[in-house]
């Protein structure tokens, strides 16, 4: 009998389903309809001629032709993923698309200088992809990650772009009704806006539930962007990162950079996608962008704290 051919997306959305335990899970990782997921299992267990997985109340558990194909699956899928990072490297030209994922002050930096990099990188598209967590770079979710710290994961390689350093902000127009701000007394006495409990990672955070002992900031988010925006409109004083903070004209500093505070900035990529042409320039550009404004990302570029804590 004639061997039937299968699809390597049924193995995906198998595999899917594996990892999110649900059809709608695993639509969702896929971008495909639920329905969609649904018709390319039932065509998967129609040519394998097994069920290969329990439909139960809490959500679809692998039987044992589904644990048997498993491994096959995930051998598939990690060859088909190392073929997508080398892909690029096959060209010879530094043009395409280059896809970097960063955090929200990570892009609100790189976006003053975009046209830099384009103008270096004329025939490169970057797309900025900004979230909290770190994509996955070894299934090609991006294909260059800027953190403050180095995931344990094989595969990867890192280059240090530079020392971030943070310090206190507040509005011109909070200053001018708050003038306790311009002292110690900043903290007991002062509106503070910080992140929630879950970003507590977020640069100075931890630092500054530590000054204001058992007081919470009065205004407490997720998002490090909206946190800078709502110390611009004079809702509080707050902690930001110095190369955010020095350049808007809407804030002034209150104290040099914090001492233990500061973080480190890697450029991340996979082994496999460093062998792009386009990739390599790009980090190039990014590591000589970082290196140009050292004194920015370290808050020493000549900004001058109005009072030092």
């Amino acid at each position: 009998m004639r061997a039937v051919q299968f699809n390597w997306d049924d193995l995906r959305v198998f595999l899917a389903i594996r990892r999110q335990g649900t059809l709608s899970a695993a639509a969702r990782e896929l971008r495909v309809s639920q329905p969609t997921v649904g018709r390319r299992l039932r065509h998967l267990e129609e040519i394998l001629q097994a069920r290969l997985f329990d439909r139960l109340p809490e959500g679809y558990l692998p039987t044992a032709a589904g644990a048997e194909l498993l491994p096959l699956a995930l051998d598939m899928e990690r060859t088909a993923l190392a073929v997508s990072r080398r892909q690029a490297s096959f060209a010879d030209q530094v043009r395409g698309t280059v896809r970097l994922s960063v955090f929200e002050q990570t892009a609100r930096f790189l976006s003053a200088y975009l046209d830099q990099l384009h103008e270096r990188l004329p025939e490169v598209e970057l797309e900025l992809s900004v979230a909290h967590l770190a994509a996955n770079l070894s299934r090609r979710e991006a294909d260059l990650l800027i953190r403050e710290c180095l995931p344990d994961s094989p595969g990867l390689v890192s280059r240090r772009l530079g020392e971030c350093a943070y310090a206190v902000y507040g509005s011109s127009e909070y200053l001018r009704g708050h003038p306790q701000a311009l002292s110690e007394e900043r903290y007991p006495l002062c509106d503070w806006v910080g992140s929630d409990d879950e970003h507590m990672y977020f640069g100075g955070q931890k630092w500054l539930r530590d000054r204001l002992g058992g007081r919470l900031p009065v205004l407490r988010m997720n998002n490090s962007v909206i946190m800078h925006d709502a110390i611009r409109n004079g809702a509080g004083l707050g902690v930001l990162p110095c190369f955010a903070g020095d350049p808007d004209a809407g804030l002034r500093r209150l104290t040099g950079p914090l001492e233990d505070v500061s973080s480190t900035l890697y450029l991340l990529v996979h082994r496999d996608m460093r062998r792009s042409p386009a990739v390599r320039a790009s980090m190039e550009a990014l590591i000589d962008l970082y290196t140009q404004h050292s004194a920015l990302l370290e808050g020493t570029a000549g900004v001058a704290p109005a009072l030092s804590a």
